[in-house]
């Protein structure tokens, strides 16, 4: 077979000559030189010097290449050499004759250690080559000339730079190897948890399921040391990275709620952990293909793109592998053979089994990368085809917000949301259509129009999501969610201005956009790595805004969030709260005290411990009919959210329906409270005695339900007697629900025509 090497430059040499016919005849046909010029005319003449020499240089390259069979050597030689019983051909001969007599025994200058590639490309197998065999002959003077002359210059290829990796058999039992070791590690983690401690468990998930695919990925691309010093990295940063989640959330107080199995935020760290992973990969991968720390830009394109589609479609394989094992299972069943479905009950088989599907998966993917290739331009055209809409959509929301004025976008609540995601989908198909920078040629005009003009939508669309979210700090102060926002939109900025900067170059077509892609990689790692870190913790942050606030009186002690600091800002808000009971903290430093030592004394059972809200009727409450008023005797500040009462009550965003009603018969009217687009069921009280209401009971399945309440304000009902009677044991009623005609279960049995009916 032939050596890939030798197909290697034979193949360049081609893109070579295609390289300078192309350019230099083309410069010659778009110039302003007459054809009479006479510098012209010299030009064309080197041109066809240049082109000659090129060509006679392949034609001796295919003249020479012969392939020796049974072994690796490959002849490229002028002639072939005959060797006599002495391993000496007949040119070796006439230069022993010439040699100078004073040095009759001196080795031979040209003279190569076993098994090295000489001048003219000779490769000698180890067998066939002895310290003292002469070299073949130096290539003629014109062959000389021609390899002097026109050396292959460093040109940039517009075929994948990803090259076809080592996939051998070894490489592909090491990579299934390695998806049975982290099956079976994963086994243990999930099913003998013992091994593990607490602290260290989730360190140990985020390091058993992300390092072995980072080593699976890498082989057959990487060195083997490389890929050891990079998993060992990625071991350490993880286990950090999970001791800390994990420490966060330990409990801080007495008496508070253990720690759970996994830590609450277990999704969102392994989401931002195979993020951060994913960019490091791929920037790791394509400085071990371009052997530099900074690989180009074309290398960095399209490994992220392959390894994508590598770990999508790796998914979707184990996926199906899962779904095929249940299916054959469930066929096993019917013929009452029960050992299958046995074994996927089993964690011990369904782990490694998919873990060691996945790597393979991972191999066959880096077995065909033409494929790869093909999938991902496939995907690009198509996604580059959304630009111009999602450009005309988004710059159309643009252009109508000075018109329809922000009061609208900030009555959402989510307007930061919505503009990143924009944000978001505006930069993917701007790289969409990009690609590496070497399609610009091939892309419709419709299409490059419109990236530029995304590039310059980015930034409005940055600036207003960062002056909602400035809104809601001023306003409120930094939470979590905020931070995550701010944290986005830091790295939003870096893509709004340097692809404005981009747009704005009149050179080639966006072609800033590469250095700006490699800054914003490099940002969005270290802004995830920081909120995992206690160095931008978002809970740290949210306690010490939230403190500064209280501090400085700028919301009271009656109105502040103690809840917040004992059960949703994990040990910082804990240790906050201690500090305020101490009552060292602002002028109200007593009342701030006695709230904080009420929020530690009462028992935390899931439900938020607020300060109780007085009820404004005017405005939350609706009372109808409409000649009917609120009794003096309801309370209007005893209510709280662990009552499970409507929002109205508890909220000063609340509003309600009240209707009062005679359920009892006793001529007293009791009150019928339905929140306003509140998922609590609507509530029924009753003044069991002078000055004291209580609930007395709720409608189950009429929340939300638009059509009971425009009834009920209509006066479209009647109040009717139980058709059957209850039993009473001990002291309490077994509730019957009727079934059949006449009963109403759910909202959407109701209509405009017949209450019984359903849609």
């Amino acid at each position: 077979m032939q050596h890939p090497d030798h197909l290697e430059r034979f193949r360049r040499r081609q893109l070579l000559q295609r390289d300078r016919t192309g350019q230099l005849r083309t410069g010659l046909d778009q110039s302003r030189i007459p054809r009479s010029d006479p510098l012209r005319r010299s030009v064309e003449r080197h041109l066809r010097r240049v082109l000659r020499g090129v060509r006679a240089e392949h034609r001796l390259y295919r003249r020479d290449h012969r392939i020796v069979q049974g072994g690796c050597a490959h002849d490229l030689g002028h002639r072939e050499r005959r060797q006599d019983r002495r391993g000496q051909t007949e040119h070796e001969r006439r230069r022993r004759r010439h040699r100078h007599p004073d040095r009759p025994g001196r080795p031979v200058r040209h003279e190569r250690p076993a098994g090295r590639r000489r001048r003219t490309g000779r490769l000698v197998p180890q067998a066939q080559v002895s310290n003292t065999q002469p070299a073949a002959p130096r290539p003629s003077r014109r062959r000389r000339r021609l390899t002097t002359h026109h050396r292959r210059p460093a040109i940039m290829l517009t075929s994948p730079a990803v090259t076809v990796p080592e996939t051998s058999k070894p490489v592909g039992l090491a990579r299934a190897a390695i998806g049975l070791m982290q099956g079976l590690f994963l086994y243990l983690l999930f099913k003998h948890d013992y091994l593990f401690a607490s602290h260290i468990r989730l360190s140990a998930l985020l390091v058993g399921a992300l390092v072995p695919v980072l080593a699976i990925s890498s082989l057959g691309h990487v060195r083997p040391r490389l890929i050891a010093l990079w998993c060992a990295l990625a071991a350490s940063i993880l286990a950090g990275i999970g001791w800390h989640a994990t420490w966060r959330e330990t409990p801080a107080l007495d008496g508070a709620a253990p720690l759970l199995y996994w830590p609450a935020m277990l999704p969102l760290v392994f989401f931002f952990c195979v993020v951060i992973f994913f960019i490091g990969h791929s920037l790791v991968l394509a400085a071990a293909q371009d052997r530099r720390r900074l690989a180009s830009y074309a290398t960095h394109f399209d490994i992220a793109w392959k390894l994508f589609i590598q770990l999508l479609f790796s998914a979707f394989f184990t996926s199906a592998l899962q779904l095929a094992m249940w299916l054959g299972a469930i066929l096993f069943e019917l013929v009452k053979i029960s050992f299958l479905s046995e074994l996927m009950k089993s964690p011990l088989f369904v782990l490694p089994l998919l873990c060691c599907g996945f790597a393979c998966a991972l191999h066959l993917t880096d077995v065909r990368p033409a494929i790869v290739h093909g999938i991902r331009n496939l995907l690009l055209v198509l996604m580059s085809w959304l630009l111009p809409v999602a450009t005309l959509l988004i710059g159309g929301f643009a252009l109508c917000l000075p018109f329809t004025g922000l009061d609208a976008l900030w009555a959402t609540r989510n307007a930061t949301v919505a503009l990143l995601a924009a944000d978001g989908l505006l930069v993917l198909l701007i790289n969409a259509a990009w690609q590496n920078g070497s399609v610009a040629d091939s892309v419709a005009r419709l299409v490059r129009l419109a990236a530029r003009v995304a590039c310059v939508l980015l930034l409005p669309l940055t600036a207003i999501a960062t002056y909602a979210l400035a809104l809601r700090v001023g306003g409120h102060g930094w939470t979590s969610d905020r931070i995550f926002a701010a944290a986005a939109l830091l790295v939003a900025s870096f893509y709004a201005f340097g692809y404005l900067w981009a747009a704005l170059d009149k050179g080639g077509w966006l072609r800033r956009v590469a250095p700006v892609n490699l800054a914003a990689a490099y940002a969005a790692i270290a802004v995830l790595t920081a909120l995992l870190s206690p160095l931008a913790d978002p809970d740290r942050i949210a306690v010490n805004s939230q403190l500064a606030r209280l501090e400085r009186g700028v919301v009271s002690p009656d109105k502040f969030d103690y809840y917040f600091l004992k059960s949703e800002s994990k040990r910082y808000g804990a240790a906050a709260l201690l500090r305020l009971k101490e009552g060292k903290t602002g002028p109200n430093a007593a009342l701030i005290a006695a709230r904080a030592k009420t929020a530690l004394e009462t028992p935390d059972s899931g439900r938020r411990f607020v300060e109780q809200h007085t009820v404004k009727p005017v405005d939350q409450l609706n009372v109808w009919p409409a000649a009917a008023r609120l009794p003096d005797s309801f309370p209007l500040s005893v209510w709280k959210r662990t009552d499970d009462v409507p929002d109205c009550l508890t909220q000063a965003s609340g509003r309600c329906d009240v209707f009062a009603i005679d359920f009892d018969a006793d001529g007293k009217n009791e009150l019928l409270f339905i929140g306003d687009k509140s998922y609590t069921s609507p509530t029924v009280f009753t003044e069991s005695a002078p000055g004291k209401w209580t609930i007395m009971g709720r409608l189950q399945g009429m929340a939300r339900c638009s059509q009971f309440v425009e009834r009920l304000k209509k006066g479209d009902y009647k109040l009717v007697a139980p058709r059957t009677r209850q039993i009473e044991i001990a002291g309490m009623t077994v509730q019957l629900n009727l079934a059949g005609a006449g009963s109403a279960a759910s909202c959407n049995q109701f209509s405009d025509g017949d209450p019984t009916s359903g849609d």
